[in-house]
């Protein structure tokens, strides 16, 4: 079973709305060396497994004080057949962040954001985090919207500019996770081996859900954590019809 945590995300003007998801058992294990460890041990004096088309039955004989239980803090697997563990993915996000300053419809201006999404999970493969918008375009009134930031050949702009005749909305994610389509070179994004230069490779906001960043390891129960920027710009010599403008942002998390 694939395991996905989603969060919907509201942008009002300059306003972010969060729901979170946060879950907090404690993961332990008996023994380890440089590349194994064992999580859980038992001492039986016997056991199989038995198959057939539709089921498999494992068994053990002699095993005291299994069973699972909990507390506030901890949750206990007891015994061989308590190793299938559940999987733990968290995904937790601020109550609100504001885009700033206001942008005049006649002057233009630009406004910036940006939000930190945590993700942990006890998964041995890692996780991989998604963005999304609702609508095409992103950032709406209900008579007019903001343009989606454009880029060419799929490859994010490392640098913002955008004609002085148009509006535009976009984001960048930052952080020690993200994937190589936004880390750079110094001029140039998605670069398999670069770097994490800030405000760079911007890219826009889709229907379509996008990868943004993956870890390939549990960090349970510590956070990875991606902070996503988000820029709104009316150029100088565009007129952008005042109102308030939303966008519905989907962030989402699963284990690999």
């Amino acid at each position: 079973m694939t395991n996905y945590r989603k969060n919907v995300i509201c942008l009002s003007v300059a306003i972010f709305l969060f729901s979170v998801f946060n879950f907090s058992p404690v993961l332990a294990y008996v023994m380890s060396s440089t590349n194994y460890r064992v999580e859980f041990d038992s001492i039986n004096t016997g056991g199989a497994l038995g198959t057939s088309t539709n089921y498999f039955l494992e068994d053990t004989v002699g095993e005291i004080a299994s069973g699972s239980g909990t507390s506030t803090s901890f949750n206990i697997y007891g015994g061989y057949q308590s190793m299938i563990q559940d999987t733990v993915l968290s995904i937790t996000a601020p109550s609100s962040v504001a885009l700033s300053p206001s942008i005049g419809g006649l002057t233009g201006g630009t406004a910036d954001g940006e939000a930190n999404i945590l993700v942990s999970t006890n998964d041995n493969s890692g996780y991989s985090l998604y963005l999304n918008s609702n609508t095409s375009p992103a950032l709406q009134s209900p008579s007019s919207s903001f343009v989606n930031l454009i880029i060419l050949g799929g490859v994010p702009n490392f640098s913002w500019q955008i004609p002085v005749t148009t509006s535009a909305f976009g984001f960048t994610p930052e952080g020690s996770d993200i994937i190589s389509k936004y880390k750079d070179n110094g001029s140039a994004c998605n670069q398999i081996i670069g770097s994490d230069t800030a405000n760079s490779c911007w890219d826009f906001f889709s229907t379509s859900v996008s990868q943004i960043s993956q870890s390939l390891s549990s960090n349970y129960p510590t956070f990875n954590t991606t902070t996503v920027k988000i820029r709104a710009e009316s150029g100088t010599q565009n007129v952008q019809a005042a109102g308030a403008y939303t966008a519905n942002l989907v962030f989402t998390a699963h284990v690999n």
